[in-house]
């Protein structure tokens, strides 16, 4: 039966097969699980000891707020409490530990491939990306995985002990589980980018899975006190706040949808190295399943229909949080739709080669289609697309379901965000033309430097901030003249590298198309 069962293994995926088998050798087994048992005999008893130490902690008390005593001068101990106690220990220490360890063991397995040069021969094999990926992901850990899974008794009694609903569990197991697999699927998907480097990857995944994984312990805490749980959270009209294990639903389902993007990036870049993260049209359907994402927490959440908002700095504060949020999103999708200089090389090569000139080309209907849909094409207009897709639904938003008395400075803030991102964009493909290697390293710092450093002359000049990432600060005292003269300069800033942009990628198209030819043999003359 157990050589039937890993046939079937590994007639559906032989890589996973074959990482089982290199580690669970039946030394590592032993150690994994006489750990594991180790631990937590050695761990329950502290806790237990120190629960008769702390006896006033986790006793049965009386009116009097006293501990009561049995007949052989025992403190009565409040079992269920103590059992909370045990279930909250474990609920945080575990997932941390999963969490960690599946990120460093997943970028250290494929990075140490990387450096034998054996990560190159897997992917010769006839199997798929999605095989090869599913076998690193599960199989690289799966020494921790089965540690952690030996831990699963424990935890299960101490809640049952607690009184902790089954449903909950199951969501919080999903919800760690989700997370787990999302920043070891975007963590090797960074690894491939930047190089492997595991230490570091467990150290921004300690930095931003965090605050994750606080979320998920809070939801599991206020689900064992009914008392604490009170939301009227609201999503499109939907009453997901209602019931506690109703929004663990939509999270698990949203964390799903964030772990299906994230998989089909790394596996893109798995299969074509020189390729973008995502593809154009992908980009597409992510802002705006995004943007509709956010905008489903502000249409609902309030009794009225409408928003109503007289303060400035109550409504541009909300405008503030929201433009932050898509500028965090748009510093993500930036580079991951850029292509680099040799992809911008081919691309411009194909269209010299075909015969398209380059100045009829700006308005021929193939070029609109290449730069919309395109591979290799510049990604600036589908960046505008983007955020034309991104200004709309918020415009929208501010104008027809909410009551405010600066819709004009909002749309106003919306465009000059619009085009300070756009700007970003250019200049980042434009460095990412440049011969130098480190390019990407360089556009990320301009584009870095762009965002921050307004922020330290604004004391200086206040007016600045109308040129940067957070115009918001400065529309309010601002005039309609300064406004004006803000959008043209920016409009005027695109303009240059538009025709800086072209200028380069023809003189990229001349060069390349030269080699090209120079390299190619003569025809023998009869």
């Amino acid at each position: 039966m157990n050589l039937l069962w890993l046939d079937r293994l590994g007639d559906w995926n032989p890589q996973l097969f074959r990482e089982l088998k290199g580690r669970l050798k039946s030394r590592n087994l032993a150690v994994v699980t006489a750990g594991s048992l180790l631990i937590q005999f050695l761990g329950v008893m502290n806790f237990y000891f120190q629960s008769y130490e702390r006896g006033y902690t986790y006793c049965v008390k009386n009116k009097q707020s006293e501990c009561l005593v049995n007949a052989t001068g025992q403190i009565v101990i409040d079992w269920p409490h103590w059992w909370l106690e045990l279930f909250t220990i474990l609920s945080w220490i575990l997932p941390f530990i999963l969490l960690l360890g599946t990120v460093y063991t997943i970028v250290s397995d494929v990075g140490k491939e990387q450096h034998r040069g054996t990560l190159n021969f897997i992917k010769l094999s006839p199997e798929s990306s999605e095989n090869i990926l599913i076998g690193k992901i599960l199989g690289a850990p799966i020494l921790l995985y089965a540690g952690i899974l030996l831990f699963i008794p424990l935890h299960l009694v101490s809640a049952i002990g607690a009184g902790v609903p089954l449903g909950l569990l199951l969501s919080f197991y999903l919800l760690v589980w989700g997370c787990c697999l999302f920043f070891g699927n975007i963590m090797l998907l960074y690894s491939f980018q930047v190089g492997f480097h595991a230490w570091w990857c467990s150290f921004l995944t300690l930095i931003f899975g965090s605050p994750c994984l606080q979320i998920i312990n809070f939801l599991l805490s206020t689900g064992t006190k009914e008392d604490v749980y009170d939301s009227n959270l609201q999503w499109f009209y939907l009453p997901i706040g209602s019931n506690l294990l109703v929004l663990e639903v939509f999270l698990v389902l949203t964390c799903g949808l964030c772990n299906y993007v994230v998989w089909q990036s790394l596996n893109r870049r798995f299969r074509q190295p020189n390729a973008t993260l995502i593809s154009k049209k992908q980009s597409y359907w992510l802002v705006a399943g995004f943007e509709v994402l956010i905008l489903g927490f502000f249409v609902g959440n309030y009794k009225s229909d409408f928003l109503s908002y007289h303060s400035y700095w109550d409504w541009f504060g909300l405008i503030a949080f929201l433009e932050i949020i898509n500028l965090f999103a748009f510093v993500f999708l930036i580079p991951a739709l850029l292509p680099h200089r040799q992809e911008l090389q081919d691309w411009v090569r194909y269209r010299r080669l075909d015969g398209v000139s380059n100045r009829k080309a700006l308005w021929n209907r193939y070029l609109v289609q290449d730069l919309v849909w395109g591979e290799k094409s510049p990604a600036v207009v589908a960046i505008a697309l983007n955020l034309v897709i991104k200004t709309v639904v918020w415009t929208a938003w501010a104008i027809f379901f909410t009551r405010n008395p600066y819709k004009i400075e909002t749309i106003a803030v919306l465009i000059l965000s619009y085009n300070l991102i756009l700007i970003y964009a250019a200049i980042a493909q434009m460095m990412l033309l440049m011969k130098t290697p480190k390019r990407g390293l360089l556009a990320a710092t301009a584009v870095s430097g762009l965002i921050l450093l307004p922020l330290l002359a604004v004391q200086k000049s206040p007016g600045l901030l109308l040129f940067s990432a957070f115009p918001w600060f400065a529309i309010e005292h601002a005039s309609a003249t300064a406004i004006f003269m803000s959008l043209l300069g920016q409009w005027s800033l695109l303009g240059l590298l538009s025709v800086q942009m072209t200028k380069k990628l023809r003189q990229a198209g001349e060069s390349a198309s030269k080699a090209l030819f120079s390299e190619r043999p003569s025809l023998p003359t009869q």
